[in-house]
């Protein structure tokens, strides 16, 4: 029984290993999930579409459009990664940012810098701080994401974001889903 048991994780241990591919940024990916926001006692909901698209000669194109409830949060930008060691890379972001709070429209810019780093084969833990500045103020929060690899190109994950909003944190706890390409 035992030696059946041994196996099974083995086997398990080499399927698991196989596939992921962890490095890319070029992908479409989809969240939902709720916030938990200052400034109400309830949960709200929470839903965004981003990607990034590399270009031929190293940097890519990132975006974002973000709702947290009733605020919605657009992106468009550019950066840049690096490899750091064999299974991690570093990378900056640099966004056009436009944020609708209802009747109040801003505009502004976020720097973005984070590490992607591969824990195993199918696995990646995701961590970046974000520094924005729209409204009158400038905001620095931070997100993080743990991702599994279902096959090469397709991964789930649970983020957690904490986002400053005109001096309100919108904690947000969801899952998505990426297609990578």
């Amino acid at each position: 029984m035992k030696t059946i048991r041994i196996s099974s994780l083995a086997a398990t241990a080499f399927a698991l290993s196989m596939t992921a591919q962890a490095e890319s940024f070029t992908y479409l990916d989809y969240g939902f999930g709720s916030i938990d926001p200052d400034y109400s006692v309830s949960d709200d909901d929470y839903a965004s579409l981003s990607g990034a698209f590399e270009t031929s000669s190293g940097p890519f194109i990132a975006f974002e459009s973000t709702e947290y409830g009733s605020t919605d949060v657009m992106a468009i930008g550019a950066g840049a990664y690096a490899p750091i060691g064999s299974q991690s890379n570093i990378f900056g972001i640099l966004q056009y940012v436009e944020v609708d709070l209802g009747r109040t429209d801003e505009t502004g810019y976020r720097v973005s810098l984070g590490v992607r780093s591969t824990l195993s084969d199918r696995i990646e833990l995701e961590g970046k701080i974000k520094h924005d500045d729209v409204f009158s103020e400038t905001d620095t929060s931070f997100a993080a994401a743990l991702r599994f690899y279902i096959s090469k190109n397709f991964s789930i994950a649970a983020n957690y974001d904490v986002a400053q909003i005109n001096d309100n944190d919108q904690n947000a706890l969801f899952a998505s889903l990426r297609l990578s390409f």
